[in-house]
């Protein structure tokens, strides 16, 4: 029995047809330029046109899309797209379809991970099984700040959508709150989310901010700066990590500022959680940061939480290397689907 997963997001599309034999495997995918179609539906028709015949057609099916689910539907946050579980099965001929958040679905994936698809950052002093206790969380910074919580059960695993990167920043030193002030005058508003910060966006936020002081008039993405975000194809948060690379002192304070309020933010969901079964670090930063994760910087802004800094060091904590995890986690939720059918006998 054949599956189809699918990872939509603002920028690109994946879709795959995954065989379902105990491992989920891929036997086909394509990629797709979401902004270069007017809808989810003509993609997926191309998808399906296209799967080569020796292939079986997929008979359930699992999409994450970048938006919160609703009694089967999702509006994109991105785009102009509205999505419908009934609508789509009829399109790909499938017996069921889940549409879920992009972020709720990679709970699902964990437990079906491969380690080259992970790192381990920290391993808990124990050396327990990352699985062995219940509660755990995925967290990634991508354009915003992306958070779902899992809880493994003697049935499997439960996934909890969460909107905790809308939650209100709470700075802890001077720049932070310098940033947080500015970034209120700046973008005309009365309170600062986390995701402001601690994303992609909230990386090129900060060089914005420090490049706007008068030390900073004459570095090379200063004029970048002034043009974030207006421009499209303004490339600011790479161009930081690029320059901290190469040991540019100003892009190097930029990147450990996000870096050490990116841990801050992974510590208090560690607490908040009580990850005892693992906190995995995902989103669209994950692989291009692995440097920074690597850091004191990072990993003892995660560990500074007061009494509490010694459960920390209990929690294992994973980054997600896999660029393709969403697609991967999207086909073993409908593994999860297909199996929990074939014991009803539907």
């Amino acid at each position: 029995m054949n599956l189809l997963a699918g990872d939509i997001g603002g920028t690109k599309t994946l879709l795959g047809v995954y065989k379902n034999d105990g491992a989920v495997c891929k036997l086909f995918h394509k990629h797709y330029y979401s902004n270069h179609w007017e809808s989810f539906e003509q993609i997926l028709k191309d998808f399906i046109a296209n799967i080569p015949e020796r292939i079986e057609k997929p008979k359930y099916g699992c999409i994450a899309v970048a938006g919160q689910e609703i009694d089967g539907s999702i509006r994109m946050t991105n785009l102009p797209w509205k999505l419908n579980n009934e609508n789509l099965c009829k399109i790909a001929l499938l017996k069921q379809l889940s549409l879920i958040n992009d972020f709720s679905v990679l709970v699902y994936g964990i437990p079906f991970l491969k380690e080259t698809q992970y790192i381990k950052l920290q391993l808990p002093r124990t050396k327990q099984n990352c699985f062995s206790k219940k509660n755990f969380a995925v967290i990634g910074a991508g354009t915003g700040l992306g958070i779902a919580r899992g809880i493994t059960t003697s049935t499997g695993v439960i996934s909890l959508p969460s909107e905790g990167g809308h939650k209100e920043f709470a700075p802890r030193t001077q720049n932070e709150w310098e940033l947080t002030n500015w970034l209120k005058e700046d973008l005309k508003i009365n309170r600062v989310s986390i995701e402001r910060i601690v994303s992609g966006t909230g990386l090129g936020n900060i060089a914005r901010w420090r490049l706007m002081k008068q030390d900073s008039k004459s570095h090379p993405l200063r004029i970048k700066a002034e043009n974030y975000p207006i421009e499209g194809d303004n490339d600011l948060p790479e161009e930081v990590a690029k320059y901290a690379k190469n040991s540019d002192p100003i892009m190097n304070e930029v990147l450990n500022i996000w870096l050490s309020a990116y841990g801050s933010v992974i510590g208090d969901l560690a607490l908040q959680e009580l990850c005892y079964g693992g906190l995995w670090i995902g989103g669209g930063t994950a692989s291009k940061h692995l440097d920074g994760f690597s850091s004191d910087t990072f990993k003892s802004a995660i560990r500074n939480k007061g009494r509490f800094s010694r459960f920390i060091d209990e929690l294992p904590i994973m980054a997600l290397t896999d660029k393709e995890v969403g697609l991967f986690c999207a086909a073993c939720k409908a593994h999860l689907i297909a199996e929990s059918n074939v014991k009803l006998g539907t």
